[in-house]
């Protein structure tokens, strides 16, 4: 059930008035500032939808992979999001959730630049080498942001009491004694 305080947005006429405003905004017409203001105040669904460039920029990456393949896009839009789930759960912070953005995008440009490389037969060598340096490049951004993310989570991750240390080596010791009464019993008598 939809919990969120009703807007004007959420009615017909509403909404025809914000996409008027949200056009006019978008050309640059100053003189809807204050209403603006006071429409983003009012529905942070509206500029988190407009300030998310990271979601912009992912778009544009799919709609340059894709081209007019719509099965390529919804695809890969999908595959983006298992990723980011994959890498998320309740737990995860708003730092490890901004850095599994970056992950999953380079992920998603690193691919861009295998396919695109693995396309390019028959491409000039200057073509070619291009590919290959950006295809490098993404790989690197990959590997960085793949690394930082496990080094955040890595230091997120509370540390251990020295109860629950201690409790473990006790654990530990137990079996080591366990499996080496099991390991000599069975050892012939007449060695």
């Amino acid at each position: 059930m939809d919990r969120r305080p009703q807007t004007e947005a959420d009615n017909p006429q509403g909404q025809e008035a914000l996409a008027r405003l949200l056009k006019r905004a978008e050309q640059g017409d100053r003189d809807v500032l204050p209403e603006l203001r006071q429409a983003l105040d009012a529905d942070a669904r509206i500029w988190e939808h407009y300030g998310s460039l990271a979601a912009h920029a992912e778009a544009s990456l799919i709609r340059l992979a894709a081209g007019v393949n719509l099965v390529l896009a919804e695809s890969l839009q999908r595959k983006l999001k298992a990723l980011k789930d994959e890498l998320c759960d309740e737990t995860t912070s708003p730092l490890e959730r901004l850095l599994v953005g970056r992950v999953t995008a380079t992920w998603l440009q690193t691919a861009y630049f295998d396919a695109l490389m693995t396309q390019s037969t028959g491409s000039s060598e200057a073509r070619s080498k291009m590919i290959q340096r950006q295809q490098d490049a993404a790989h690197r951004r990959h590997l960085t942001a793949v690394k930082t993310l496990a080094t955040v989570k890595k230091l997120l991750k509370p540390s251990p009491s020295p109860v629950e240390i201690a409790s473990r080596l006790d654990r530990s010791a137990q079996a080591s004694r366990c499996n080496r009464v099991a390991i000599a019993g069975t050892v012939p008598a007449g060695n």
